[in-house]
């Protein structure tokens, strides 16, 4: 599987400031104001080209959460997409998580995950039998098994995370392509019954997901309107 180390690549970011100007497309959105102060679980979307502090914000969220989850026994996975330079990103965005998830979780819980993740992808492979031989070697098989289409392995993964036990959940993406945005944002947010979600993309969606908060960068400050989700 390609796992790729977050908190080393973390540890190369620039730390984020609330008072720089740079991210005030962030922090001064009306948007983003009015959900920080929100009781309830977070949902957000940010799209803006590289360089615009995508990453330093969600690296801030991170900590942020991780600080939480030491008084809420949480669980918090994250992934950037730009450390997966020269490897097929949706694979290993979902075996990183995936490592994560086991990390944080005892011996018998790991297996379980695990055993939910493989029995996943063995059922989104039913329709592809025509890939299996009964000749072929275990390793080969294995490895065909996790060769999954990315449907299927983000329906895994999902299915890994709700095995895992986690009463509240804080996953951050960051700098993904489109169609991989919107589907995994569809699926895991509701895995647990706390999930607080932050992912961000280099290009604006065409399709937003329903009650998300989504700010496109420089939309407010050229005086154009925020576009958001459906209540």
């Amino acid at each position: 599987m390609s796992v790729v180390d977050q908190d080393e690549y973390r540890s190369t970011i620039s730390p984020f400031d609330s008072n720089e100007p740079s991210f005030f497309w962030i922090t001064r959105n009306i948007d983003f104001t009015q959900q920080e102060s929100a009781d309830t679980p977070q949902a957000l979307l940010l799209s803006a080209p590289h360089g615009h502090g995508t990453m330093e914000y969600c690296s801030h969220i991170i900590g942020r959460a991780k600080e939480k989850a030491l008084r809420t026994n949480g669980s918090v996975l994250y992934f950037f997409g730009s450390s997966a330079t020269g490897l097929q990103c949706l694979p290993t965005l979902i075996h990183t998580l995936l490592h994560q998830v086991v990390c944080c979780s005892s011996d018998g819980m790991a297996n379980s995950i695990a055993a939910a993740f493989l029995n996943a992808l063995v059922d989104g492979h039913f329709q592809r039998s025509h890939d299996f031989r009964k000749d072929d070697p275990l390793q080969e098989t294995v490895q065909k098994i996790l060769s999954a289409p990315d449907n299927v392995l983000i329906k895994a993964l999902a299915e890994a995370i709700k095995n895992s036990g986690t009463q509240e959940l804080s996953i951050t993406v960051d700098g993904l392509q489109e169609n991989i945005t919107y589907s995994l944002f569809q699926l895991i947010r509701g895995v647990t019954p706390k999930s607080e979600v932050l992912f961000t993309t280099q290009h604006p969606l065409g399709e937003i997901p329903t009650r998300v908060t989504y700010i496109e960068y420089d939309k407010e400050r050229k005086g154009l309107h925020v576009r958001h989700s459906p209540a």
